[in-house]
Formats: C-alpha cells, sequence, structure tokens
C-alpha cells in the first residue's frame, strides 16, 4: 500500500476567528501553520487566502506573499484554491495560479451550501471548469479535481478523455457538504467505484463524520485531508489548531501501520 499523503487545509473560506481563534488568515499566520503541521506528518497544503476583513480572495499579491512565506518555512507542496466563492470571475480565479504553484484545486461541478446563512450557489459551469483545466495543464500545475457528489467524478473523467487533465489524475472526494453528498462508509465506498483506474483519491469529511471517514480511508489505501476549512472542532465543543488534526491522523496512520509520506515522496506517488 502506498504510502499516506496529508493533505492541510488549515483556513477555507468560511471560519473566521470569531469562530475558532486557531484560524489562520494572514500570510505571517498561514505560513507559520504550514510549519507547524509539516512537523507533524503534512506534506502537502491546501491554500485559501482572506482579505483585511477576513473576506475570501483570489489576490495575486495576497498569494504571492502566503506562497511565498510557506516556501521560506517549509517544503510542502503548495495546492492553491480556484474557489468561485472567493474570485467570482474566471480571470480572478486563476490569479493564484500565478504563484507557480505544484497542484491547484478543480471543482468540477456546481453546488447549493444549503447550509451557510445566507445560502450560497458555488457555480462551475463546464465553461469555467475547462478554462481552469486548460490554464493549469499549460502551467503544468497538477490539478486535484474536487468531487463533492458522484457526478463530479464523471465530469473529471471527461477532463481526462478530452486530454485537460493528465493521467494519473488525483480526486479529492468531499464528504458531509450540506449539498453535496452525505458522509458515510457506504457513500464512500460508492465514490471510489466510480474512479478511473490509476487514478489517486485523497478524502475530506466536515463535521463530526470527519474522523471516521478518513479512518476509512487510510484503510482502503486513499489519502486524506484535515483541517479548519472541513472541521474547527477536535471533538464535540473543542477548538484545537490544526496541528493538531494533522497529529491525530498521524497516531491513526501508525497505529494502523500505514507510513507517512514525505514531500519528496508524495511528487512521485502523485506523478509530479
Amino acid at each position: 500500500m502506498e504510502k499516506l499523503i496529508i493533505t492541510v487545509a488549515p483556513t477555507g473560506s468560511v471560519p473566521r476567528k470569531k469562530d475558532t481563534p486557531y484560524v489562520p488568515v494572514t500570510p505571517h499566520e498561514i505560513a507559520e501553520t504550514a510549519y507547524l503541521c509539516e512537523q507533524e506528518g503534512a506534506s502537502i497544503i491546501h491554500v485559501h487566502c482572506r482579505d483585511e476583513n477576513e473576506n475570501p480572495t483570489s489576490d495575486y499579491d495576497v498569494f504571492k506573499e502566503t506562497v511565498s512565506k510557506i516556501r521560506k518555512r517549509t517544503h510542502l507542496l503548495v495546492m492553491v484554491s480556484t474557489s468561485g466563492v472567493a474570485g467570482k470571475s474566471d480571470d480572478k480565479r486563476v490569479e493564484p495560479l500565478k504563484t507557480k504553484p505544484d497542484m491547484a484545486s478543480l471543482t468540477t461541478g456546481s453546488l447549493n451550501f444549503a447550509g451557510r446563512r445566507p445560502s450560497i450557489v458555488y457555480v462551475n459551469t463546464w465553461e469555467t471548469i475547462t478554462f481552469l483545466a486548460k490554464k493549469m495543464s499549460e502551467a503544468n500545475i497538477k490539478p486535484e479535481i474536487e468531487a463533492f457528489d458522484v457526478g463530479f467524478i464523471r465530469q473529471g473523467i471527461k477532463l481526462i478523455e478530452q486530454g485537460l487533465v493528465k493521467e494519473p489524475a488525483h480526486f479529492q472526494l468531499v464528504m458531509g457538504v450540506d449539498g453535496g453528498i452525505p458522509a458515510s462508509p457506504e457513500n464512500l465506498l460508492h465514490m471510489c467505484h466510480q474512479l478511473p483506474e490509476g487514478s489517486t483519491f485523497s478524502v475530506a469529511s466536515v463535521g463530526r463524520w470527519q474522523l471516521s471517514i478518513i479512518a476509512m480511508a487510510i484503510i482502503l489505501g486513499g489519502h486524506v485531508r484535515v483541517g479548519l476549512e472541513d472541521n474547527i472542532y477536535y471533538r464535540k465543543g473543542e477548538l484545537t489548531p490544526n496541528e493538531d488534526f494533522v497529529a491525530r491522523v498521524r497516531r491513526l496512520a501508525e497505529e494502523l501501520q500505514r507510513e507517512i509520506a514525505t514531500p519528496k515522496e508524495v511528487r512521485k506517488i502523485l506523478g509530479l
């Protein structure tokens, strides 16, 4: 079985300091978190950025400063977000790619974030998806296909078939988001069965299902993502920093006798 890749998603678009004091929002805070998470076994950081008011942003200058600080502090592979929550236009959404990251997120469908108030429609038209995929391919940036439901996997396969995503493709199965596929062992198995042969996959699960779903992902031979983007509670009512979530995954993997991949080993596993 491949060594385990641990991705940390420390910031996301949702949690703010009022929700948890541990969420890093400035470039310095994100870089410091990256360092602490690397010490606990993380090998990839999934980067979202915020403006001075803690709102999500795709601004190039903010991403440039953040990515630069991460690279000065760590050996982590950097994956930037191309979220439509932060950058509304296609041109704004590709700005983080100018920082020359190793990877970038590529969501292959639209979604109702029904659990948020006010609710948000996360729109990803086929034109936007192919535009982002082409930009990543031209810059030799590996996309992580973000699949919030089974149909997103099918759209990812279309990108592979059209030559817009190079094989081996890498999928992120995001479970438990209100509006996406519910987090359950049955649904995780079903999603895994839809993946194209030869691809790799990671699993992220939000909220209280996070621990059980990532444990299952480790057993299945997949990889995992944790961090305050997906869950701010270590256990019910207990807030904790990102590095504690990473450390828990490392301990769990050690008990299951699954070795942790270093950033150098990740490049080989993902075909970078």
